[in-house]
């Protein structure tokens, strides 16, 4: 059989299922309407504050590897336990601890819970540090 031409080829016409004009007239109409099916909105803004959370978890660690000189996994334990033991979100106080950075206070509980966590961490050293030791 001879190759064939370009005018004898099958042309495929894309469902409308899955056509990028169909998925925005979706989106137009979810907007029109101003919900999308099963909680779209929803999780979209959790997912986006989730990005922000970890942003400001990740800042907090920072500062708290260089105010303690610790390993990231260390801080992040250290953020989690100021957390737990003062009854306060992460996410807060991650905040309260770059804020703190910046020029501002601690509040008193978080401050009051963060000098005697690192306190505690200052007086046991890492693993690291005790199997150098003789």
């Amino acid at each position: 059989m001879a190759a064939s031409s370009s005018a004898e080829r099958v042309r495929v016409v894309p469902s409308a299922r899955y056509s990028p004009s169909a998925r925005g007239g979706a989106r137009r109409a979810w907007g029109a309407a101003g919900c999308a099916p099963d909680g779209v909105g929803e999780r979209v803004r959790q997912l986006e504050q989730a990005v922000v959370s970890h942003a400001v978890i990740d800042q907090a660690c920072g500062v708290l590897m260089a105010l303690s000189r610790c390993s990231p996994d260390q801080a992040w334990k250290l953020l989690v336990r100021v957390s737990q033991n003062t009854n306060t979100k992460a996410r807060v106080v991650a905040e309260a601890i770059v804020a703190h950075a910046q020029g501002e206070q601690l509040p008193g509980l978080v401050r009051r819970c963060l000098k005697k966590e690192l306190e505690r961490q200052a007086v046991s050293p890492a693993p690291a540090d005790r199997a150098e030791q003789p």
